[in-house]
């Protein structure tokens, strides 16, 4: 059964009741860590000099992996929820454990894809200064989050089957994404647009709003990666009720 964006989010609203805090300080700590270790970085750079930019732009792509794999743990916080399972602060790092090696290769691979275009507005951002700095900066973004948007129509699942598939490899995993999306791109384009005006509204709430908006919004991605899945209709068997009958069998 294909959900509509509606009932994903409903699922998710009635699910996060009662349970916003600690998603709300997990999306909370891993955007500290993101500022933080950006503008160490930035604040080092010596803007007037090539090899400084390059380093620069370089340590900011390691600190973007970094984060990358934060927030894959931040999606196993959301579908340990769902699940009704344990959740907890350290699943932020709990991809740290399962061979990280993963999802740093699928994120570095997704990464490449959004550089590859966003670079040359990057490098002159560093080279011009002013209104003009600041046009060629958001115009890198924009592209960014473009291109990013067009990957995630192919590839958005893939850090959960690596989460729930720890023997899986992250170009497996690129491969059965693509799989699943096939016939699920417009619902998943359709999701990211409907979020559009509850991120209109934070902004007037000096982004505020965002603390609850992106645990909605990774919530009712987790649910839209059940869906797919199946495992919305089917759910998993709960480990403890696994365990009894085991044990009456035995």
């Amino acid at each position: 059964m294909k959900r509509s964006s509606s009932d994903l989010k409903a699922l998710s609203r009635e699910t996060l009741n009662r349970q916003w805090g600690l998603p709300i300080g997990a999306f909370l700590l891993i955007f500290i860590c993101s500022i933080i270790l950006t503008m160490v970085i930035t604040a080092l750079m010596n803007p007037y000099s090539i090899l400084s930019i390059v380093t620069c732009q370089i340590m900011l792509y390691i600190v973007s992996l970094f984060i990358s794999v934060l927030q894959a743990g931040y999606m196993k916080m959301h579908l340990n929820i769902n699940r009704k399972e344990p959740y907890e602060l350290k699943n932020l790092i709990q991809p740290f454990t399962m061979q990280p090696d993963r999802f740093l290769t699928l994120n570095l691979i997704l990464l490449l894809g959004e550089v590859v275009l966003s670079l040359p507005l990057d490098i002159l951002s560093y080279r011009t200064d002013g209104l003009e700095s600041l046009g060629f900066s958001l115009g890198a973004t924009l592209i960014q989050a473009l291109v990013n948007l067009l990957l995630s129509l192919f590839f958005g699942l893939s850090n959960y089957l690596l989460l729930d598939n720890p023997e899986m490899g992250a170009i497996e995993a690129m491969k059965t994404s693509c799989r699943l999306m096939k016939g699920n791109k417009g619902r998943y384009f359709y999701i990211n647009l409907s979020f559009i005006p509850l991120e209109v509204i934070c902004i007037f709430t000096c982004y505020i709003g965002y603390l609850w908006l992106e645990p909605y919004i990774q919530n009712t991605f987790a649910h839209f990666y059940m869906d797919v899945t199946g495992e919305l209709d089917h759910p998993r068997p709960d480990p403890k009720d696994a365990a009894e009958v085991s044990f009456s069998e035995q």
